[in-house]
């Protein structure tokens, strides 16, 4: 069987899908993976833009499509590590909001995929669920754009870049509440709902990331802690009289992710991969037997070369059945001497 015809195709998409990965992080209101770079003490997660449920295979695969709540894989031992309890899940309140005031959301992506956007609030902090966070999707204020029509996505077009965008809070309060982030890439290709394939269609790569809130009474800007790194002010009018947070800062997008080096690491890990394999190949298929015959030295090496020799065949011999004499004169028949 010649196996350069599965590897040469399976190393391809290993190489591509190693490229293909999204990253992108909440940073405002910060996450719990995200929050040590903005002056909070919490533990570091220096991978903070990597929260997508341990990757498409072990979502989709492994864990039927299932994922945890701030992004971490489902079959994590609980408290998974971004839930509270967890390891950065200490429940340290980020920001403080009025009731239906505007927020603004700031999402750093290093690695777009298209796809859209979504956020929602549960009160639980605890233990939120995805069924609460369902109930709670928030909405964008319009105009905006890059939102659709139900005015719940919000679609990064524009590349890698730090994207801001606004939404309304509910009404209620509540004293902590969890704001989930969600990002459902849409470069894979997949199964649409009317019976076609496209680009975007079926399961997706997903991120996710949670930040601890409050909201009730007035916007506390207390809480938002002095940053060394220089700051960009906005101002932000509400749509209503409560009062909201201006975020310190607008942090850059970050250059330690370059696309160009991840393709290079691909491509290198491709020819180092093919390579192994092609000498594996010629190893068992073409030149095997030579190389373990050269490994086992020179008189075991003509043993192995010259093919063995069967036997020697002798013919029987056979008794003659008449004698003539010397003279001619006289012939005797061996059978009836031996008869008689």
């Amino acid at each position: 069987m010649n196996i350069g015809v599965f590897v040469l195709p399976s190393l391809v998409v290993y190489c591509f899908l190693s490229f293909v990965n999204g990253h992108g992080r909440l940073i405002e209101p910060p996450s719990r993976a995200s929050a040590w770079r903005y002056g909070f003490d919490t533990p570091h997660n220096y991978n903070d833009h990597e929260l997508f449920c341990g990757g498409f295979t072990r979502q989709w695969v492994k864990n039927e499509g299932k994922c945890g709540v701030c992004g971490d894989p489902w079959d994590s031992k609980t408290p998974r590590a971004h839930e509270y309890g967890g390891t950065y899940g200490k429940g340290i309140i980020v920001r403080k909001y009025a009731p239906a005031s505007i927020m603004t959301i700031r999402v750093e992506i290093t690695a777009n995929h298209w796809g859209y956007f979504e956020f929602s609030i549960c009160p639980n902090y605890i233990n939120p669920t995805q069924e609460c966070l369902n109930k709670n999707i928030l909405k964008i204020v319009k105009p905006q754009e890059n939102v659709d029509h139900h005015g719940v996505r919000y679609f990064p077009k524009e590349g890698n870049k730090v994207y801001e965008m606004k939404y309304r809070l509910p009404k209620k309060t509540c004293e902590h509440c969890i704001l989930q982030w969600r990002y459902i890439a849409g470069n894979n290709w997949g199964n649409c709902p009317n019976g076609t394939g496209a680009v975007g269609c079926g399961p997706q790569e997903e991120f996710r990331a949670c930040a601890d809130i409050v909201i009730e009474g007035k916007a506390d800007q207390s809480l938002v802690p002095e940053i060394e790194q220089p700051s960009v002010s906005t101002t932000l009018q509400p749509e209503s009289s409560s009062t909201i947070i201006v975020p310190t800062s607008l942090p850059t997008p970050e250059e330690s992710y370059n696309p160009l080096s991840a393709l290079l690491i691909s491509f290198v890990s491709f020819l180092v991969a093919f390579s192994i394999l092609f000498l594996l190949y010629l190893h068992f298929y073409h030149i095997g037997s030579h190389v373990k015959s050269w490994i086992k030295g020179p008189n075991k090496t003509a043993a192995l070369v010259v093919p063995p020799r069967p036997p020697p065949r002798t013919k029987r011999a056979i008794s003659p059945t008449r004698i003539v004499s010397t003279d001619g004169m006289q012939e005797i028949d061996l059978r009836s001497e031996s008869l008689a």
